[in-house]
C-alpha cells in the first residue's frame, strides 16, 4: 500500500530534490510541492498520509490540521533552530514527528514509517541537543534513584527491554516505573518525559550507553 505524501516548503529547491528522493522509492506517491499558503491548502485538501514540512510551513500546516490527524506532520529542520520549548510547543499542537536536514534517506523513511503509524518520532541526535540547550531548572518534582536512573536512559533513546536488561530488573518493573515518571512529570509519552527532563536535573542529564 502506497503512502501519499506531500512536501510544503519555501525553498523550492530543496523540496524538489526531497521529492526526486522520495520517489525512488514504491512505497510512496509525493502529490505535490507547496511554497506558499494557498498551495498547502489546496494540496491538503487531497488528505495526505504524510506532510512533510519546513519550520516557514509548519505552523500553517498545523492550523490547517487543527482538531484533524495533525500527527502526520513532520517538520525537517536544522538542529540549531530547535530548543525544548519549541519541540513541546509544537507537538502539542500536534506535530508527529522531527527530522534534521543532514539525515540520510533511511532516517527519513523511518520517520515516515513511523508517523504512518500514528507514533511520535524523533531522532536521537536531535532530541539529545534539544535537551543540551534546555537551561530552565525545575526541583518540585522527587524521583527515587531508579527512576533518575530509568530517566536518564529514556532520555538517552533506550527501550524498555534495553534498560530492563542494564538494570537488571523486568520489563515490566520498567514500564511501571515510566508510568510513575508520566505522572509525576504530568506527560502522556517517552518523548515529552525527555523534552521535560532538563527541568529536573540541575546539570543536565547523563548520557546512557
Amino acid at each position: 500500500m502506497q503512502m501519499n505524501i506531500i512536501i510544503c516548503c519555501q525553498v523550492y529547491l530543496f523540496a524538489e530534490g526531497l521529492k526526486r528522493l522520495l520517489d525512488e522509492n514504491d512505497e510512496l506517491r509525493v502529490w505535490g510541492i507547496a511554497c506558499n499558503d494557498q498551495d498547502i491548502k489546496k494540496l491538503m485538501e487531497l488528505d495526505p498520509d504524510v506532510i512533510i514540512s519546513d519550520m516557514a510551513n509548519c505552523r500553517k500546516v498545523l492550523e490547517f490540521l487543527s482538531g484533524g490527524d495533525s500527527r502526520k506532520v513532520l517538520l525537517v529542520n536544522d538542529r540549531m533552530d530547535l530548543n525544548s520549548d519549541t519541540v513541546k510547543s509544537m507537538i502539542a499542537e500536534g506535530l508527529g514527528g522531527i527530522l534534521p536536514k543532514d539525515a540520510d534517506s533511511k532516517q527519513l523513511m523511518k520517520a515516515i514509517r513511523k508517523l504512518h503509524e500514528g507514533e511520535l518520532w524523533i531522532d536521537h541526535q536531535t532530541l539529545r541537543e534539544v535537551l543540551r540547550r534546555n537551561t530552565d531548572k525545575q526541583h518540585d518534582i522527587h524521583l527515587t534513584k531508579k527512576e533518575i536512573d530509568i530517566l536518564n536512559y529514556v532520555c538517552s533513546g533506550f527501550t524498555n527491554k534495553e534498560i530492563a536488561k542494564r538494570l537488571f530488573i523486568s520489563e515490566q518493573t520498567v514500564k511501571s516505573h515510566c508510568n510513575h515518571l508520566f505522572k509525576k512529570f504530568g506527560v502522556s509519552s517517552r518523548l515529552k518525559l525527555a523534552l521535560c527532563a532538563p527541568n529536573y536535573f540541575p546539570d543536565g542529564f547523563s548520557q546512557m550507553q
